[in-house]
């Protein structure tokens, strides 16, 4: 892993000594440029109201004390801020900074690192216990003095953070296929903006949204490969089962909020009726739901709704039916019979029938094998969405006005698990009765 490559951009600096030649941070700043990595510096505290323009940076270095900071008030006045109300900006710039962007941050101080680390810790910007997961790298600005140190420092930190490492690795990728993708579009024609948003909005209602779909599917498909450092990514960290769930969550899930609640319904929109503790997964295709009414000019289009209920943990079988080395038989995660009793039932005709009916009742229940939920043909499961660990539809559609129900719409199953769900119901629709084949024939089979 190079460093200096990962973190090609526009670095930024806030320090009251960046135009002070003989300071260590000055000799950083060269550091920094001799890798070819543009530096914008300043010598004020850095604004909330920077933040908006600092989120295209490559990283961002603060210094932590700006006791030499003078700000002007009139002609040769000056007024030099107290350094409690300094750390106080400092640290609401830092906590909106990591709030509203994933840039990585770096303090480089003359003071004591681990004085600053228990101010940003009582400012519950710090993790002690676990420092991996701090966003934040805190050097000494004598330890990161030369090109060697500086660089080294930063892929040792990057190295126990996964995320930055991965956002950066990523970057690098995006630009390089961005770049190629805008070049190969305008040499086709320099007006295809202008053809693809009229292709667009002659089908759609939200036509600015199908725009940026189109973008990020073009840049999707011309994506060059990616090249990962799995002794990185994959370091030995416990993992808890709730945060398994949010991960899985966010990758087949957006939660709808009020910034991106989108006007028009989509495939996968996801609606939950508190009173009555069920939800509808709408299943009708896209091209159906952008469109206005041609007659009315309005926009309502039916919705094509599935009807499902939270599953409980105990209704998903994670084991099957097995035999225990103490010498019990169990049924999934539950149910347990001792070879005696299992024994005693074979000496009464009751007992032995409610026994066996278990084994028909084990075999209608819900499973989980190879990361897949598997239930009955006629219903569908899908895992981890809306803060639940399992939901379950039937597949009978029920049809439903988008402006009666938008209020309760609460986000979106993504593609392929929304496709997936859409192939089962379609062949749920179409299936063709047949007659069933007698049981008897397939009680003398002969090998």
């Amino acid at each position: 892993m190079d460093a200096a490559e990962l973190f090609q951009g526009i670095a930024v600096i806030f320090d009251d000594e960046i135009n002070d030649t003989e300071s260590a941070i000055f000799k950083i700043k060269e550091n920094i440029q001799r890798k070819n990595i543009p530096v914008a510096g300043y010598e004020e505290m850095p604004r909330i109201e920077m933040i908006s323009s600092l989120s295209k940076a490559s990283f961002i270095i603060l210094d932590w004390d700006y006791t030499n900071s003078k700000f002007h008030m009139e002609a040769d006045e000056r007024l030099l801020i107290p350094r409690e109300s300094q750390e106080e900006e400092l640290i609401g710039f830092i906590r909106e900074l990591l709030s509203r962007t994933f840039i990585p941050v770096f303090i480089f101080t003359s003071k004591s690192v681990e004085s600053i680390k228990e101010i940003l810790s009582d400012a519950g910007l710090w993790e002690n216990v676990n420092e991996n997961v701090n966003r934040i790298f805190i050097k000494q600005k004598d330890d990161v003095y030369s090109e060697t140190q500086l660089f080294d420092a930063i892929e040792t930190w990057l190295k126990s953070m996964p995320s930055v490492y991965v956002l950066k690795e990523w970057e690098k990728n995006m630009s390089r296929s961005k770049d190629a993708m805008f070049l190969d579009l305008y040499n086709c024609s320099p007006n295809w903006v202008k053809i693809i948003w009229d292709m667009i909005k002659e089908d759609t209602i939200e036509n600015y949204r199908e725009f940026g779909e189109f973008v990020t599917r073009t840049l999707h498909n011309r994506m060059g490969e990616h090249r990962f450092d799995e002794s990185i990514i994959d370091s030995p960290k416990e993992i808890s089962a709730e945060e398994l769930q949010r991960v899985v969550e966010g990758e087949r899930y957006l939660t709808y909020k009020d910034s991106i609640l989108p006007q028009q319904a989509y495939t996968g929109d996801l609606f939950k009726d508190d009173k009555k503790k069920k939800y509808y997964l709408n299943i009708r295709a896209q091209c159906d739901l952008s469109r206005m009414d041609k007659h009315s000019n309005e926009y309502n289009p039916l919705l094509y709704c599935i009807e499902g209920k939270k599953l409980q943990r105990k209704d998903i079988v994670t084991n099957d039916i097995r035999l225990t080395g103490d010498g019990f038989l169990v049924f999934g995660n539950d149910e347990r019979f001792s070879l005696d009793e299992i024994s005693e039932f074979c000496k009464d005709d009751m007992k032995l029938q409610g026994f066996n009916k278990k084994f028909t009742k084990h075999r209608d229940r819900t499973f989980f094998r190879k990361g897949a939920l598997i239930g009955r043909n006629d219903k569908v499961i899908i895992g981890c969405v809306a803060g639940e660990q399992v939901l379950q539809f039937k597949l009978d559609i029920s049809i439903k006005e988008f402006n009666l129900v938008k209020d309760k719409r609460i986000g979106r199953i993504l593609p392929p698990y929304i496709t997936r769900i859409q192939q089962k119901c379609s062949q749920n629709m179409i299936r063709e009765g047949t007659m069933p084949i007698p049981k008897e024939l397939f009680m003398s089979f002969e090998d």
